[in-house]
């Protein structure tokens, strides 16, 4: 079966909901309406009551066998003539030739006081009846017919669900239409959404208009298509730039490993100095393999991955900075670290300042100092190297950029690039500054505190 769609329940529910509306308008006026004309009704049979005499002492007491003599012209009971019908205390009925007699209950004999009923007379049809005590043990019974206000209530039950299911089918067509004009936006996205899904095109445009909630989630919709286009340029750029970086490491070790292969195969061994410049070569190789496959791996972590804890940066900095110094005994460290804590994860922390502390240890000569300076929300490693001129600076934090004097030192080209990443995924920036002395490179990365 095929789903509804969204408007036609709407439309559904809005003419389920109107219609209710209207049918509890239609009882309500039924109802009152009914209890109007009854009340009238009985206003009608107690503006007669009590008859002329049956209260009065000083008057003269009306004969009730006159209400069955078929002539009573000009006698004070001609007016309740209409059906009447008298309860005689010796147990007998009495009514005027040609009425038609209500149908009595056991109470009515017994009445003391006035009393109003429904009744039906002996042909079926359906009274109003008026029953009270007129003296001598007497009981007097009016009615009278209820054949009137029966047809104005019939008459206004067919006008009422008349109304009721013209209002109920104007306004599920009403709904229709303003639901199928108010989604109609919801439509044109629904269109996009299926056509990425199908076509795998993030780049295809979301036309997005209003300021409603439709409109809110079109532009939900397209700022989570562009950040997934971006992510997913973000990955192919990466894969191609890996792919080519990749290619030179994994040449040279293929070289490498094909000399010594074929110097087995050949049974011309190489000499021992050129057999152990060989390894060496294979060896500092896999080593940069190795650290490429690392820095790759950081990259493509997302930022949904890393930790939100209170981290304490004199403790990030310090780990760092033994970690640096136990490969670069050669070189000093100087080291100033205030307390303060940045929300944020531990680990990758202490990766930013370790690629940093690696950057400047590579273009320091021997014996120069690192500078290693924290405090709140900042942290700057400075360096005594050549520094880098200020047109480069912005591209040192691309990912595989190297400065054209660097490319024949070891290095991916990925650490300062690693660097500003892990600053941007915790509301920061990295940026190179002027350093004071005018030597050597210095490094700023800013942290929210």
């Amino acid at each position: 079966m095929r789903p509804r769609m969204l408007r036609g329940r709407v439309a559904l529910i809005t003419a389920a909901i109107v219609a209710f509306a209207i049918a509890s308008i239609s009882t309500v006026t039924y109802v009152s309406t009914q209890h109007n004309l009854r009340a009238q009704l009985d206003e009608t049979l107690l503006g007669g009551w009590p008859p002329p005499g049956a209260q009065d002492p000083a008057a003269p007491k009306p004969d009730w066998a006159d209400l069955c003599r078929a002539v009573n012209r000009g006698r004070p009971l001609q007016r309740f003539l209409e059906g009447v019908q008298l309860l005689k205390s010796d147990g007998t009925t009495c009514s005027p030739a040609g009425v038609d007699s209500v149908t009595l209950v056991a109470s009515d004999r017994t009445t003391r006081a006035v009393t109003l009923r429904d009744g039906y007379t002996q042909s079926g049809t359906p009274v109003r009846v008026l029953v009270g005590p007129v003296g001598d043990g007497n009981v007097l019974v009016i009615s009278r017919s209820l054949a009137e206000v029966e047809s104005t209530l019939n008459g206004l039950a067919n006008v009422l669900i008349i109304v009721s299911l013209v209002g109920a089918a104007l306004a599920a067509a009403a709904g229709l239409l303003l639901t199928r004009r108010t989604l109609a936006p919801m439509a044109r996205l629904t269109g996009a959404a299926e056509e990425i899904a199908r076509t795998q095109d993030l780049d295809l445009p979301v036309a997005v208009s209003g300021r409603d909630e439709v409109g809110r989630l079109g532009r939900a919709f397209a700022a989570m298509t562009g950040a997934l286009a971006e992510s997913r340029r973000r990955q192919q750029a990466l894969v191609a730039d890996a792919a080519h970086e990749l290619r030179t490491p994994l040449t040279s070790l293929r070289t490498n490993i094909d000399l010594l292969a074929r110097s087995e195969h050949t049974g011309r061994p190489l000499g021992d100095g050129q057999r152990a410049r060989t390894l060496d070569r294979l060896q500092v190789q896999a080593e940069e393999l190795g650290d490429l496959v690392t820095e790759l791996v950081v990259l493509a972590r997302d930022e949904r991955e890393l930790e939100h804890a209170d981290v304490a940066m004199p403790v990030v900095v310090r780990q760092a900075v033994r970690r640096a110094s136990s490969r670069a005994r050669d070189h000093e460290f100087e080291v100033e670290s205030a307390e303060w804590r940045v929300r944020g994860d531990a680990a990758a922390l202490e990766r930013m300042v370790l690629n940093l502390l690696d950057n400047a240890i590579k273009f320091s000569p021997a014996g120069s100092v690192i500078t290693v300076r924290s405090a709140p929300g900042r942290i700057s490693v400075a360096d005594q190297g050549p520094g880098i001129s200020p047109e480069h600076r912005e591209a040192a934090f691309e990912r595989f950029w190297r400065a054209p004097e660097a490319r024949s030192l070891p290095g991916s080209g990925l650490g300062l690039a690693i660097v500003a990443d892990i600053a941007a995924a915790h509301g920061g920036r990295a940026r190179f500054d002027d350093p004071g002395d005018g030597r050597g490179a210095l490094v700023v990365v800013e942290l929210p505190g």
